[in-house]
């Protein structure tokens, strides 16, 4: 989901929240759930191109939408932490010098497991480039890793 704000006549803005059809982001389906939620319905929407993209545009108000902006961008945000310490898990895992060997049966139960218990606000930091990284200590993940799969098995 790309978010555009214009401004619009008489100091008013409009928001338009584009939502690529082809290559949905993973916070689309909680922010379309958070607009059925508040029932929350855009004053335009039509389905176009956008940047090269079969894309669903809706338009609001800002003044309608905007106190909903920052739960939005919330959704946005805690989805792409998700993201990001999903794979930073993953590394940690298939590290070479001491990997967990996590079985495909149950990889994806054990990387949500962990990406609940390590999901902190402390994580999470912008890198050199202003990018948001996950700094974890790589031997806490496979020591959880590791106590979950013995409970499993």
């Amino acid at each position: 989901m790309f978010i555009k704000v214009e401004p619009a006549e008489f100091f008013m803005y409009r928001v338009i929240l584009v939502f690529d059809l082809e290559a949905p982001n993973s916070e689309d389906q909680h922010v379309r759930d958070y607009m059925t939620e508040c029932e929350l319905e855009p004053k335009y929407q039509h389905i176009g191109d956008f940047e090269g993209s079969n894309c669903e545009l809706m338009q609001f108000g800002g003044c309608y939408l905007g106190r909903h902006l920052g739960k939005i961008s919330e959704i946005q945000r805690n989805q792409v932490e998700r993201e990001i310490i999903t794979a930073e898990i993953g590394l940690a895992l298939d590290d070479e010098g001491d990997p967990v060997v996590v079985p495909d049966d149950v990889r994806e139960e054990t990387l949500a497991q962990l990406v609940q218990a390590f999901h902190q606000p402390e994580v999470f930091q912008p890198n050199e480039e202003g990018l948001l990284e996950a700094v974890l200590d790589a031997p806490s993940v496979r020591q959880a890793a590791r106590e979950l799969l013995a409970a499993a098995g």
